[in-house]
């Protein structure tokens, strides 16, 4: 079994609106994770990707790495290692924002890192320099969940905080999986170019990163009924102004949460595919909608 499992990162609360300085919660998710190996029938789980594949992505990534703007990593050491065979094993599904690309940064910055800090908004700062330097613009959030592997609180200032979150009494929170790689880059787009009108931050981006902020505290607090509310407030807004990003195999079944008000669907990331994230009261009431899903139970 290896020593030092990386999982993948799922945003809770705050997509998209976190462009616009809004608080957002992510956490980890080790259904999905990764590890180092340099044996290739070391496999605990069947890997997403092959090894030659893996491997050759981590050389590209070394070189990508030499770009560095300070001396964050002994890339020596690295490239020493992938000359023997060291390659990534994942059973995170690509395309689907999970943060596969933060696992690989978090797991090159524990094996590599020079000067390791445990000042998280250092921490984000370098594995955000390290992720850009080969996947292009950073939060640093996604390898920093990979890295600490602990649920955190961004704050409208860009502050960070490591939280607990309660263990939940009530409701169900899941996953669905809608089978849809998407590319977040023209759903990133689509988001920012519709910032530049005034209605749209009026009656989208305003509301929802006010709902965002209580459903955040609601949950730290384990008042599921709370977050409900706020969760109803950021399904209708992102069906009514994000139509790229709500896949139509999911469009009935999400306008069919709103109307029953038993269950609500809404992004999980960049969304247009991927998986969508449900809110329940009550899992065994709500589960016969889900039938034609894969569901994967989250809190």
């Amino acid at each position: 079994m290896p020593t030092s499992l990386y999982p993948s990162k799922v945003l809770l609360l705050g997509e998209y609106t976190i462009i616009q300085n809004s608080a957002a919660l992510a956490i980890p998710y080790t259904h999905y994770r990764s590890y180092w190996s340099d044996h290739t029938s070391a496999n605990t789980f069947e890997n997403t990707i092959d090894v030659d594949f893996s491997k050759q992505s981590l050389q590209k990534i070394a070189l990508d790495l030499k770009s560095l703007d300070r001396p964050l990593l002994d890339l020596k050491q690295l490239e020493e290692d992938l000359n023997n065979g060291l390659w990534f094993c994942t059973n995170s599904p690509m395309g689907y924002g999970l943060g596969s690309s933060g696992a690989v940064c978090a797991a090159i910055y524990d094996r590599y890192g020079l000067q390791k800090t445990d000042n998280l908004q250092v921490l984000k700062e370098d594995l955000a320099l390290l992720e850009h330097s080969f996947h292009g613009k950073s939060s640093g959030i996604d390898p920093l969940i990979a890295y600490v592997k602990q649920p955190l609180w961004v704050h409208a200032d860009k502050s960070i905080e490591s939280i607990q979150l309660p263990k939940k009494k009530e409701g169900a929170i899941f996953l669905i999986d809608t089978r849809l790689p998407r590319i977040s880059t023209p759903l990133i787009n689509f988001f920012v170019s519709s910032c530049e009108q005034a209605d749209f931050n009026h009656s989208f981006v305003h509301p929802v990163s006010a709902a965002v902020d209580e459903a955040i505290h609601a949950l730290i607090e384990g008042k599921f009924t709370d977050l409900m509310q706020s969760i109803q407030v950021i399904s209708e807004l992102q069906l009514a102004f994000l139509p790229p990003m709500v896949p139509s195999v999911v469009q009935e079944l999400w306008q069919k949460g709103l109307d029953s008000n038993a269950f609500y669907l809404k992004i999980c990331g960049a969304g247009g595919g991927g998986f969508m994230l449900g809110f329940a009261h009550d899992w065994e009431k709500v589960k016969p909608h889900f039938e034609a899903f894969e569901v994967l139970q989250l809190l």
